[in-house]
């Protein structure tokens, strides 16, 4: 007889019955009718010897060890990666990309992109286009804020910047002009700090009829006055200087190396010559000896001015002329001493006439000039 032909499919499930399912090999065969000898050799053809195991054990754990160290090392450069950026871990996407660009000879671009969570597209797009639109923008509004700020001597801060950039056509918000300034250092120079408020008694000699009410309606109608002094090389240059409270216009000054009566009555005549007052004009002033003095009494009734001073001690009272001196010696004085006073002459004259009057963006005002903002009204 022929002995039967097994197919394929029926000893691998035979076998399956023993190694699967933990029949014994007399079962299986009793079972499905075959010989023991012939189960026993299709087991043997399909279930691994002792050596064979092993040697899979072993290839299986050096596969495993080498996963691991790939593991290893990749973990080990996201830690170093972490360390050398975790100043750009919460900043925009451009600055990670500039980050990536730097050390992409020492990380590979898809590391860096996981670590960082940016898009290697994103990171291309930008080797083509490192600056944004807004960015770009930025250089070109950087340069006229800087023309701006030249022009003014380097005494203008954001505010007074923007109302250049607005009338030159700019539609530049004021926080982005501000922003821009500070990114790139560019502040207002200053000298001096604000004086601390004295309280003091009010004077005898002439009431404060003024009262600190330093808006008034039209020109003309309230003066301030006061002197402050500068340092030069050659001794102390004293200037005294008369304010019109309608435009914060500076309309008579005078300068001398003495603080005599005439440096307060010189200025007090340049402002009556130049404004040429038809109706009375309050003249306040604080408690100096040069505008107690009976020849500031005279000329004050000559006139048509009528005098006003501030309580003692009390700069708040004539707070206008103290910012005026203020903003004189932090924009242009500067903490600096003179080698002449023809020299010190000369600088705060052009402070005076050319810049302060005519160019000065003023805060009061809404940031136009002081001859500006009489002529509009006028």
């Amino acid at each position: 007889m022929n002995k039967p032909r097994f197919t394929p499919e029926f000893k691998d499930e035979a076998v399956k019955q023993v190694v699967e399912r933990g029949y014994s090999v007399a079962e299986v065969a009793a079972r499905l009718g075959v010989s023991t000898h012939s189960l026993h050799k299709w087991v043997k053809a399909v279930k691994p010897t002792k050596d064979e195991k092993q040697a899979a054990e072993l290839i299986e754990a050096k596969s495993e060890i080498l996963r691991l160290r790939a593991q290893m090392r990749r973990v080990e450069e996201e830690r170093d990666l972490l360390k050398k950026g975790r100043a750009v871990l919460c900043q925009g996407a451009r600055v990670k990309y500039r980050f990536m660009n730097e050390h992409r000879h020492q990380y590979s671009i898809v590391l860096m992109c996981r670590v960082l969570k940016v898009t290697r597209a994103g990171f291309y797009q930008w080797l083509h286009k490192p600056l944004s639109d807004r960015a770009i923008e930025d250089q070109r509004l950087l340069g006229v804020i800087r023309d701006s700020y030249a022009a003014s001597g380097g005494v203008y801060g954001s505010n007074r910047v923007f109302g250049d950039l607005r009338e030159a056509g700019e539609t530049c918000g004021r926080h982005r002009v501000a922003r821009i300034m500070r990114v790139n250092k560019i502040k207002a120079l200053r000298g001096y700090k604000a004086p601390r408020p004295i309280a003091g008694r009010p004077s005898i000699l002439s009431p404060n009829r003024l009262n600190r009410e330093f808006t008034v309606e039209a020109p003309n109608q309230a003066w301030v006055t006061d002197i402050t002094y500068i340092r030069t090389w050659q001794g102390w240059l004293y200037l005294a200087v008369v304010i019109d409270l309608y435009a914060r216009r500076v309309v008579g000054w005078s300068m001398k190396p003495t603080l005599s009566r005439e440096l307060a009555l010189d200025a007090l005549l340049m402002a009556v010559w130049r404004r040429k007052p038809k109706n009375s004009v309050l003249v306040h002033s604080d408690q100096g000896s040069q505008y107690g003095s009976d020849d500031w009494k005279r000329f004050c009734n000559a006139n048509n001015l009528e005098p006003s001073m501030s309580r003692r001690g009390n700069c708040w009272d004539n707070a206008v002329a103290e910012s005026f001196f203020s903003s004189l010696k932090k924009e242009r004085i500067r903490k600096r001493i003179y080698k002449t006073r023809d020299q010190a002459r000369a600088d705060i004259f052009d402070y005076i006439e050319v810049f302060y009057n005519r160019t000065r963006r003023h805060s009061h005002l809404g940031q136009v000039s002081p001859e500006a903002f009489e002529r509009a009204s006028a």
